[in-house]
C-alpha cells in the first residue's frame, strides 16, 4: 500500500493538496537536529545517524550540492538534481543551520534566523505565589469588602445578610469555579475563617449576581484592588486597551430565510478593559456590547485617577481624532496604527498629524512602543486561563456581575504575584474613615 510521502505521489500531482506525515524526511530530519550531535568538519557536517547505539555509523552532508553519505542518497545521486529528494540528514543539518548559525551557499551569506526571544519565569516567585494564592486572595477580598456601605435595614421580614459577606462569597465562588451550590463548601470554609459573618445560602449568591447594585460595587472594587500596583506601573506609566468576549450557555435561534433552516450560535458577553503592562493588572474595565473606539476615553479616565499615564496603545480599532485628544489631553502619548486608507497631514487635527509624522517618519520606534500593546493580550489570556473563558449564569445581568467578579479576582492575583515577586507587602490597616474603602499601601520590606 503507497504511504502518504513524497514519494508516492504521481509525476503530474503538482495540483494535489499534499500535507506531510510525521514519518517524512523533514520530520526527521527535525528530530535528528533536535537530539544534537551535528558539527561542522570544515566545509560540511557530521551528521549522526537516527539509530542509537555505540555502532551508530555518521554521514558526511554537503549542504552547496546537497549531497549525503548515507545509502539513501546514494541511491538518488544519479538523478538530476532539480529532481533529487534531500535525505534526512540534509535536511538535519538545515534546521540545525537555522538555529546555530549562519552559512554561505554558492558564494551568497545566508543568514539563519534570529532566534525568537523567550522570557525566563521567575519560578522561586511563582512557586511561592501559587502555593498561598487563595489564602491571601481571601484577605484580600476581605479587606476590600470592608468598605462597601450597607443598606439602611428593612423595618419588616427577616434580617439582611450584609451585602459584603453576599459580595465575598459570589467572588469567591467565581474563584471556586464550581456551580454556586456545589460552591457553599467553599463558602462554608470562608465562615469558618472568619473572613464572613456567617455562611451564605446559595440562593442569596444568587441573588447577588443578579443585582444591579453588585455591578457597580465590582467596578469600583477593580479599580481599588489596582491602587496598590500604581507604584510599580508608573514607573513606565504604559497602558493597553483592548476587548474580548465571553461565551454563555445561553443561545441565540433563528430561522434563516435565505437558506431555510433554523440557525444558532452562542451568546456572547464582551469585556473592555485597560491594564498596566508591567504587572498586567486592569486599571479599569466595562462589560457593553458597545463598539471598542468610543469606549477608549471613558476607561481612560478612570486610569488617571490612580496611576500616571504615560503612554496608551490600542490596535486600529480604537483610531480617531477624539481619541488621540484624548489621551494627548492627559498627557500620554498615543500609539495607535493609521490603517492604510488613513489621511495623513491633509487632516485638520493637530493630533492626528503630529502622530501621523511619528507614524510615517520614526516607524521602527512607533512599533518598539506599540507592542507593549500585546500585554493586553497576555492578560485576557491570564483571566480566562485561570477563570475560565465562559460564565455559568443565565441571566444578562448574573453573567455581566460574573465576568466583574473574574476581572477583580485577576487583579487580587496580579497583587499576590507582585508580593512575591517583587518582594513587598500590602498594609491592610490603613483606613481614612469608617465608611471609605480601606487603602492598600505598598510598603518596601
Amino acid at each position: 500500500m503507497p504511504t502518504n510521502t513524497a514519494e508516492s505521489l504521481p509525476a503530474d500531482s503538482s495540483s494535489v493538496r499534499y500535507q506531510p506525515l510525521p514519518t517524512t524526511r523533514e520530520e526527521r530530519g527535525r528530530q535528528i537536529a533536535k537530539r544534537g550531535g551535528i558539527r561542522k568538519v570544515g566545509a560540511r557536517f557530521a551528521v549522526p545517524s537516527q539509530s542509537i547505539g555505540a555502532d551508530a555509523p555518521t554521514y558526511i552532508v554537503d549542504i552547496v550540492e546537497e549531497s549525503c553519505t548515507c545509502p539513501d542518497a546514494e541511491l538518488r545521486q544519479a538523478l538530476p538534481r532539480e529532481t533529487r529528494v534531500r535525505c534526512k540528514h540534509v535536511e538535519a543539518v538545515w534546521f540545525w543551520l537555522a538555529w546555530e548559525g549562519a552559512v554561505s551557499v554558492e558564494g551568497n551569506p545566508v543568514e539563519a534566523p534570529k532566534k525568537r526571544k523567550t522570557y525566563k519565569q521567575n519560578w522561586p516567585a511563582y512557586n511561592a505565589a501559587q502555593c498561598v494564592e487563595k489564602e491571601r486572595i481571601m484577605m484580600l477580598l476581605k479587606s476590600l469588602c470592608e468598605g462597601i456601605e450597607e443598606p439602611p435595614p428593612a423595618r419588616t421580614g427577616r434580617p439582611r445578610i450584609p451585602l459584603r459577606d453576599a459580595i465575598f462569597a459570589a467572588v469567591m465562588k467565581v474563584y471556586s469555579g464550581f456551580s454556586t451550590r456545589r460552591a457553599s463548601t467553599d463558602i462554608r470554609g470562608c465562615a469558618e475563617r472568619g473572613h464572613i459573618e456567617s455562611e451564605v445560602h446559595f440562593s442569596s449568591v444568587i441573588r447577588c449576581l443578579d443585582s444591579a447594585t453588585t455591578t457597580e460595587i465590582l467596578i469600583r472594587l477593580i479599580e481599588e484592588s489596582a491602587a496598590p500596583l500604581a507604584e510599580i506601573e508608573n514607573i513606565a506609566g504604559q497602558f493597553a486597551q483592548d476587548s474580548t468576549g465571553f461565551s454563555t450557555v445561553t443561545y441565540d435561534r433563528w430561522f434563516d430565510q435565505k437558506h431555510g433552516k433554523l440557525m444558532a450560535q452562542h451568546a456572547w458577553v464582551k469585556l473592555h478593559l485597560m491594564c498596566g503592562t508591567v504587572t498586567n493588572v486592569v486599571t479599569a474595565a466595562k462589560v457593553s456590547s458597545e463598539a471598542d473606539c468610543p469606549l477608549l476615553p471613558e476607561l481612560l479616565k478612570k486610569t488617571v485617577q490612580r496611576f500616571d499615564v504615560k503612554e496608551v496603545s490600542g490596535d486600529k480599532a480604537y483610531l480617531s481624532k477624539k481619541n488621540l485628544e484624548e489621551i494627548e489631553s492627559v498627557g500620554a502619548v498615543p500609539f495607535i496604527p493609521f490603517k492604510t486608507n488613513s489621511v495623513g497631514m491633509a487632516s485638520k487635527s493637530p493630533h492626528w498629524r503630529r502622530m501621523w509624522a511619528h507614524f510615517s517618519l520614526r516607524t521602527e520606534e512607533f512599533l518598539a512602543h506599540y507592542h507593549r500593546r500585546s500585554n493586553v493580550e497576555t492578560t485576557m489570556w491570564m483571566i480566562k486561563s485561570k477563570f475560565g473563558g465562559a460564565v455559568r449564569s443565565k441571566l444578562p445581568t448574573a453573567q455581566v456581575n460574573e465576568v466583574l467578579a473574574k476581572v477583580l479576582l485577576h487583579n487580587l492575583c496580579c497583587i499576590v504575584s507582585a508580593i512575591t515577586e517583587f518582594g513587598i507587602e500590602v498594609d491592610f490597616a490603613v483606613k481614612p474613615s469608617p465608611s471609605a474603602p480601606p487603602v492598600l499601601t505598598l510598603v518596601q520590606p
